[in-house]
């Protein structure tokens, strides 16, 4: 376990690594974890030569990041992606994590999965259930299976797609870079925190002058968590954001998914392919392993 960007709040690391360790888990914690450097769990070089080290280390099966927050996109330039494509260790993490998982999947084509970490999900008290169940389900079989209801329904579409799920904020700043994948047939998952309304209208209007949505085979929205206090007192909802984003586009797209900085989220694979039935409700399915490389 690494912390690949913040720093990590020791109670919640120690509460989350003994959770893994009651379920008969080794559990391996780098000095990053216990780092700091202004908003940074230590220096970039630093983060990044622990994972380069957690891949090639042979007693490490998967790799846990203990929480997000900001900086591990810095580490992108310093990963030693042919070892990584080698090893084709599981990684495990999501929010600003989401830059390690679209530039990792960007350069080797390997899947990991988005989902929660030791010192923000594993240390509650409570363990969520809703988010324990098919967290586990997945770690035993690879593969996901929902049935939802959603806030917003679409017009019933089959459609199959390589999921992309991320932090919105931290995937637009990948775009211009080559750690962005190739969007094409892909079915984002998007989610964010903390983020004015004015500034989620103005990630997915570059999303969208990007062509991201004219490349992808639907887009589902999870949970956009509220800042303290908004920027603009007359905000829109989130309902009316899209409407206005996807004017035209034949792209389908949902709301009310269980997805982002919720104690609740459900787990999403990266770069694995998967199949959508919408309508009233909405089937999401794996269409093979992940495990099955």
């Amino acid at each position: 376990m690494m912390a690949p960007s913040s720093p990590v709040e020791e109670d919640k690391l120690d509460r989350g690594v003994q959770y893994l360790e009651k379920l008969g888990y080794r559990v391996k914690v780098t000095p990053s974890c216990y780092a700091r450097e202004h908003y940074l769990a230590g220096s970039a070089a630093m983060r990044a030569t622990e994972m380069n080290e957690l891949v090639k280390d042979p007693s490490v099966d998967a790799i846990f990041f203990a929480r997000g927050g900001f900086g591990s996109s810095a580490m992108l330039p310093l990963l030693d992606f042919r070892e990584i494509r080698s090893q084709r260790k599981l990684m495990v993490g999501y929010s600003d994590i989401t830059a390690l998982q679209w530039g990792i999947y960007a350069r080797c084509g390997l899947p990991s999965l988005s989902a929660g970490m030791p010192a923000t999900d594993f240390c509650n008290k409570p363990v969520n259930p809703k988010f324990e169940e098919p967290f586990w389900k997945f770690i035993e079989t690879g593969r996901i299976d929902y049935q939802l209801t959603p806030d917003v329904t679409v017009d019933h579409a089959m459609v199959n797609g390589v999921a992309l799920p991320g932090t919105l904020s931290v995937a637009a700043k990948l775009a211009g870079t080559s750690w962005l994948p190739s969007l094409k047939n892909t079915i984002l998952i998007l989610e964010d925190v903390g983020e004015s309304r004015h500034k989620i209208e103005g990630y997915l209007w570059q999303a969208k002058l990007g062509g991201w949505f004219d490349s992808s085979s639907a887009v589902l929205f999870g949970d956009f968590s509220p800042p303290e206090k908004e920027t603009f007192p007359d905000n829109p909802d989130l309902e009316t954001i899209l409407k206005r984003i996807f004017d035209g586009s034949k792209v389908p797209y949902i709301m009310g998914i269980p997805y982002g900085h919720i104690d609740h989220k459900i787990p999403f694979p990266v770069g694995q392919e998967i199949s959508l039935s919408l309508g009233l409700s909405v089937t999401i399915s794996s269409t093979d392993t992940l495990f099955d490389f």
